[in-house]
Order: C-alpha cells, then structure tokens, then sequence
C-alpha cells in the first residue's frame, strides 16, 4: 500500500508542472508558466502519458518519493503506473514562479484523487527551452503531511 501511495505521488506530480505539444511561447514569463501548468493537467485528466513525458527534456529528471527517474522513456513509465492505478482529479497550484538566466523556477501544490481518497502535495520544477518550447528539465515531488 505505502509503494502504491508512492507510486502516485510521483506521478502526480509530474507534474504538476506542465504539458505541451505543439504550441509556441507566449510572450511574457507568466503566460509560459501558466500555459504548461494547464496543458499539463489536461494531458493528465485525459490519460495522455505520451504528452505528459513530452514536457519533459530528453534527459529530464523526475525525484519522487518513489524514485528518482531519468530520461523521459523513464519518466513516462512512471507516469503510466499511476494512470493505471487510477490516479485523476489531477489539479495544481503555482504559488512560485521566476526566471534565474535561462531556466524558469516554478513551485506549487497539487491535488489528485485515487478512488474517493484525495492526496495533495508540493512540487518544485526548473524549466527550460528546448526545440522553442517549454520542457521540464528536473522536477521534484513531494506529498503533504497528515494535517497539511
């Protein structure tokens, strides 16, 4: 049971941070960060792992309580697990949002169900560009303790 709660918290979160597919920048930081976050969680909410990964570098890295994942073959695997365990409800919250240089920091909450059983935790994400879009380079997830 704790390896499954595991397993869902990791990707949960994926997340959290963003979804893509063919869509160019917007011009400000904000629009970005908001865009990826919304593409995201409808990839998630509709079961699209392919797109979920594809936020992701090629060589991206995903730390969980889990795991720790690398490369986006890797990182999609992972995201499959909780699909397949019934993972949906996905939400997220950016609370943190700034560009350092290059990379774009972003850092939040998310929410998601399992059955009835709601789970939410916190997520911190560095993303980069890569071919013109927005991708996840490393991800961090978390899950909230009891009474959060």
């Amino acid at each position: 049971m704790a390896r499954m709660i595991q397993t869902i918290v990791c990707v949960l979160l994926g997340a959290t941070s963003l979804a893509i597919a063919q869509q160019s920048i917007p011009v400000t930081d904000d629009e970005v960060f908001q865009q990826v976050q919304k593409q995201f969680a409808e990839a998630y909410n509709r079961k699209d792992v392919q797109a979920m990964a594809a936020l992701f570098t090629e060589n991206g890295l995903r730390v969980t309580p889990s795991g720790i994942f690398n490369g986006r073959d890797a990182i999609r695997r992972n995201m499959q697990e909780a699909i397949e365990m019934g993972v949906h409800d996905y939400t997220v919250q950016r609370s943190v949002s700034r560009r350092e240089g290059q990379f774009i920091l972003n850092a939040g909450e998310w929410k998601a169900k399992v059955g009835d059983q709601q789970y939410q935790g916190y997520y911190s994400a560095i993303l980069t560009t890569e071919d013109g879009q927005p991708k996840i380079l490393e991800e961090s997830v978390t899950v909230a303790a009891p009474g959060r």
